[in-house]
């Protein structure tokens, strides 16, 4: 698997570096391509490095929403990363693509980025408007002008400001005093509805007084508070039951990360087959659920406010239906990459929202009701040990395991692998497989496919059933011959 990822990564840069920005759609690329960036810069690939931040920097500008956002939040976490390694140079060029992500006025809604991008850029800003400002006192000042500073600069930025000062205070052994500033500072945020800076600060507490746990926990609540407040009331009264299940704190969270996007009548959100791993819920509007089969379309379901539709978010499938608009339509989406950020603060919370989404979502029932599921080949059992490969575009393979089959139709097969780590198990959907299946007489029958769904099957033991499509169905005598071994 390991290697897989690799090939897979590399075909990415090269697609990126030839100007295929979309490759930054998917969440693996945008967020392994930080790290590589920094890596090319220390092994003195200088030109590599700023020619993929480049590409980044376009996609941030895109009209695509989830490319922008993905463009954007890859360009925050490699400024950080710039910044740690002290890749000024660089980072400086960064200024006015940064400063574009920070929601400026008569800004459209489509056009604005995530709460916590945004604050990833401020924080980025800060850092370069701190280090200016102490290169300046380090240098002279006699006959020195003062810089101009331009409308919207970050020097400009009072929380900056003021943060860096409480700092001074703290350094120059005025603890108390720096507690009580930051304390106001990070409510005056909060209050501002501005979350991500106050939950930064709120973190920053402990490097001033790591025993202050009053005005920490004084300052979560407050953040807290102030967070449901900013929950729009229309979307409170819509989700209020059918997330009833998780916690104040995890509905505020998964909220405020929630990107907002709005759809015109007949504008498709997601098509059948594609690999889509978002999660939606449907504020206004409705939107209907359909079904290709060969040339006839099936209506299966209108989807209406305070629904959710995400087939593929918990588990690594490609879609079995078309969503489209019926009318203007307002919907809330949570990335898996989000997702998983959250996890990391309130462990269960992806278990909760799949256990309601199960409860609440009847697609697959109404599928299997009308005889539209994708299973229209009869599956037989048969448990044996194949050999798989992974193929690349031009049918190469480009790595191989052992795995256990599981069943077979005239029309895919499913096998199952230990994969350790389950987001692993998404890079298998869409790449196209060659399976070696022993027959009588020690022969080999070599079957093409493409994995159209990954799910656990043992979830303690790492185990993932992997199904495939073939690309051309078996003969019934093939068939029959596998069977009868």
């Amino acid at each position: 698997m390991r290697k897989q990822q690799i090939v897979k990564f590399q075909e990415a840069l090269k697609r990126l570096l030839s100007g295929e920005q979309e490759v930054l759609h998917h969440t693996d690329i945008s967020t392994a391509l930080p790290g590589t960036i920094i890596r090319l810069l220390d092994n003195k690939k200088s030109q590599i490095a700023c020619n993929l931040v480049e590409q980044v920097t376009q996609g941030v500008q895109s009209h695509d929403s989830r490319l922008r956002q993905n463009s954007a939040d890859c360009l925050t976490k490699t400024a950080n990363l710039l910044a740690e390694k002290e890749y000024w140079q660089i980072l400086d060029k960064l200024v006015p693509v940064l400063e574009s992500i920070i929601p400026q006025k008569k800004v459209t809604d489509s056009a604005r980025f995530s709460d916590r991008v945004q604050a990833a850029a401020k924080n980025i800003l800060t850092l370069i408007e701190t280090r200016e400002a102490r290169r300046q006192e380090a240098s002279p000042t006699v006959g020195r002008k003062p810089a101009e500073v331009p409308e919207g600069s970050t020097s400009k930025n009072p929380v900056a400001s003021e943060e860096e000062q409480i700092f001074h205070l703290a350094a120059a052994g005025e603890k108390d005093k720096a507690k009580k500033r930051l304390f106001e500072l990070i409510v005056s945020c909060a209050k501002k509805k501005d979350f991500a800076n106050a939950e930064r600060l709120r973190n920053r507490m402990y490097e001033i007084d790591p025993m202050a746990l009053m005005e920490i926990i004084q300052s979560g609540d407050i953040i807290e508070e102030e967070k449901c407040g900013a929950i729009n009331k229309n979307h409170l009264q819509i989700w209020s039951k059918p997330l009833e299940d998780l916690s104040t704190e995890e509905f505020n969270a998964i909220y405020h990360v929630m990107e907002e996007r709005e759809y015109h009548p007949e504008q498709i959100l997601v098509s059948q087959g594609d690999k889509n791993d978002e999660l939606f819920f449907i504020n206004q509007g409705s939107i209907r659920a359909s079904y290709m089969g060969g040339e006839k379309e099936f209506f299966l379901k209108n989807l209406n406010s305070g629904e959710i539709a995400g087939e593929c978010f918990f588990n690594a499938s490609v879609w079995t239906m078309t969503l489209t608009a019926v009318k203007p339509t307002r919907i809330m989406v949570l990335t898996r990459e989000q997702l998983l950020l959250q996890e990391e603060k309130f462990p269960g919370l992806e278990s909760k929202l799949r256990d309601i989404y199960n409860r609440t979502s009847d697609i697959h029932l109404l599928l299997n009701k009308k005889g539209l599921d994708r299973r229209i080949y009869e599956r037989y059992r048969l448990e044996r040990k194949i050999q798989v490969h992974i193929l690349d575009k031009t049918g190469k393979s480009i790595s191989g395991f052992r795995a256990d089959l599981s069943d077979i139709s005239l029309g895919g097969l499913s096998f199952i692998v230990r994969i350790s780590k389950k987001e692993n198990s998404r890079l298998l959907l869409g790449r196209g497989i060659k399976a070696a299946i022993p027959v009588i007489g020690a022969k080999m029958e070599m079957i093409h496919g493409t994995v159209i769904g990954v799910q656990s099957f043992h979830l303690l033991e790492s185990d993932f059933s992997v199904h495939v499509k073939f690309d051309i169905p078996l003969v019934r005598s093939t068939l029959q011959a596998l069977l009868e071994e």
